[in-house]
């Protein structure tokens, strides 16, 4: 049974994504039959990768799937219609111009593979010595405060996506801790330009056991002055939809934060963290 009142989850995948199974009405049933009283689709769209994924198609039946669900559902749940920019810097140009196409109520910002590079789930981390894993969390932060700057989202997804395969791999001794100033710079930029962060809760059903980020990096973002955070299962089926959340609401609640956001035509709206 759910602990919170009036939640949301920010973050789900149709078949429209690569690696969606579900349409956006089979994922809305689910919300609804989950209690939840928010959610957004955000289809990936991975620029790097727009002529491998066919993205100019994806985008288009993404876009038309989620609003004809969004009219469907209506009267049962808030549907927002959003877009997951994945290396948006790496092609700005096509970013943009692809985030023209369409009206979106919400736009996530992630980075799932350095350039030029394999994602970070497609690496074989046995062959990778730890100075290799360290080499490539320099660049992937690096690239992370370069998104942050860039400001073109809502909200930045799982800052600590490449530890979800890192600790699945076996590596349970790399240290983060290392990269506390820079992610300190991400965090304070995202403030100054009103942008949110989010807290992922996909890694809970998954090898690495916690949040992308962990509520360490949440409660900094919160002393820093953050004050946007949104919450996202990043479901790819329908019994994932939601899972979680109520984890997510706790962390936020925990690190001293009495609100969670969602995006309505890119604007945030805040929501009370009630039980």
């Amino acid at each position: 049974m759910a602990i919170y009142k009036n939640r949301t989850d920010l973050h789900m995948h149709t078949l429209s994504s690569f690696d969606g199974n579900f349409t956006a009405e089979q994922m809305c049933s689910a919300a609804v039959d989950a209690g939840l009283a928010t959610i957004a689709f955000t289809d990936h769209f991975d620029v790097d990768f727009y002529e491998q994924q066919n993205l100019g198609t994806r985008q288009q039946t993404s876009y038309e799937d989620v609003t004809c669900a969004k009219e469907i559902f209506a009267d049962k749940i808030r549907v927002l219609v959003g877009i997951e920019m994945g290396q948006p810097t790496y092609e700005p140009e096509l970013t943009e111009k692809s985030l023209n196409r369409y009206k979106y109520d919400f736009v996530i910002g992630s980075i799932h593979n350095l350039r030029k590079t394999p994602d970070f789930c497609e690496l074989d981390y046995k062959t990778l010595t730890q100075d290799d894993v360290y080499s490539l969390l320099d660049k992937y932060f690096e690239e992370e405060l370069i998104l942050a700057k860039w400001n073109g989202f809502d909200t930045l997804a799982h800052l600590t996506y490449p530890m979800r395969y890192i600790v699945q791999s076996g590596r349970f001794n790399t240290d983060l801790r290392r990269y506390d100033d820079i992610t300190d710079e991400i965090f304070k930029v995202l403030i100054s330009n009103g942008k949110a962060l989010e807290i992922n809760t996909s890694g809970l059903r998954q090898p690495i056991g916690k949040t992308m980020p962990t509520d360490n990096y949440v409660r900094r973002y919160r002393e820093l002055g953050g004050e946007l955070l949104t919450l996202g299962s990043d479901a790819h089926f329908t019994q994932h939809v939601g899972a979680n959340i109520d984890d997510g609401y706790q962390i936020a609640e925990s690190c001293g934060f009495e609100y969670v956001t969602y995006f309505k035509d890119r604007k945030p709206v805040q929501v009370k963290i009630e039980k």
